[in-house]
């Protein structure tokens, strides 16, 4: 018998440094200020006229189901595939092979659309704990599933004070390299957050990568 894989350990975190040189990222932020900007689709912080300050805990008024607590805090928007990104794409995907095929060994089949994110202090920036694939019985999941989540640094560390990527696993955080370019893999079963931004502004570039569930 002869194995097709020569390590011996799996790291349900993986990162690569200087993933992004400064011009693609300049590049990249010159692209995404054509794009509308989105609020994520967590709730309404405007209560009649007058907008409520902003903490971490937070809760929004649902009329069906009472107060909930506020997700995430932060502006997105979609970055398309097309002829002003696809060079973006290709060397993303490039590197999904390269990293699924020295660590994580998983059955891949497409990436879904980028998402460029705004983290800033006017907003207390921040998405609180959650993994990005949910229950793998829900419906949605029955086919695919997210297997891989990655973000990718586009600020440099001293522009920005919190805005932290946490990853917890077997009981321990993992705090994400925050240096500019880096492209941060893992696991999209793991939860993780991105602590609140206290001061500046944190952009960062995410996707998932999806594959066949199992049964």
């Amino acid at each position: 018998m002869y194995l097709l894989r020569t390590h011996k350990e799996i790291h349900s975190v993986y990162w690569v440094d200087n993933f992004l040189s400064k011009e693609e990222i300049d590049k990249i932020i010159e692209y995404t200020k054509q794009i509308n900007p989105e609020q994520p689709k967590v709730g309404n912080p405007v209560q009649g006229k007058t907008k409520k300050p902003f903490t971490p805990d937070y809760h929004i008024k649902n009329l069906n189901i009472g107060n909930v607590p506020r997700i995430r805090h932060s502006v997105i928007k979609w970055i398309e595939l097309n002829q002003n990104t696809d060079w973006l794409y290709k060397k993303i995907i490039s590197q999904i092979h390269k990293v699924n095929q020295e660590n994580f060994d998983y059955i891949l089949k497409f990436i879904e659309k980028l998402q460029f994110t705004e983290y800033n202090e006017g907003q207390q920036g921040f998405y609180s704990k959650h993994n990005d694939c949910g229950d793998n019985s829900r419906l949605e999941n029955f086919v695919d599933i997210r297997k891989l989540s990655f973000s990718i640094q586009l600020s440099n560390p001293e522009e920005y004070e919190g805005g932290e990527l946490v990853i917890y696993q077997n009981n321990k955080e993992f705090v994400a390299p925050k240096t500019k370019g880096t492209i941060i893999f893992f696991q999209s079963n793991i939860f993780h957050e991105v602590k609140p931004v206290k001061k500046g502004t944190r952009y960062s570039l995410v996707s998932w990568i999806q594959g066949p569930n199992l049964r």
